[in-house]
């Protein structure tokens, strides 16, 4: 399962990406931030890969590199303050 994660820098947002890295059937994540989004440390480095983190500068706006992260997302969890 392709999950996308946006406000992933936040205290909720980082707790999200830790659990969405343990979760087996999570096989590819996308976040997306205004700042990089680091692998929390407890994190083990084969669940790691599956992060790709993309900083935005807006959120209503994307380009088309960007877009294309989201094709065969099953899911995305907003999350905005």
């Amino acid at each position: 399962m392709k999950l996308i994660i946006t406000g992933a820098t936040g205290n909720v947002g980082v707790e999200v990406v830790r659990q969405a890295l343990l979760l087996p059937s999570i096989t590819s994540l996308v976040t997306l931030a205004r700042k990089p989004v680091s692998v929390p440390e407890d994190i083990p480095a084969a669940s790691s890969s599956k992060l790709k983190s993309i900083v935005v500068k807006d959120y209503l706006t994307y380009s088309e590199e960007v877009k294309k992260e989201f094709t065969d997302a099953d899911g995305c969890i907003w999350y905005a303050s």
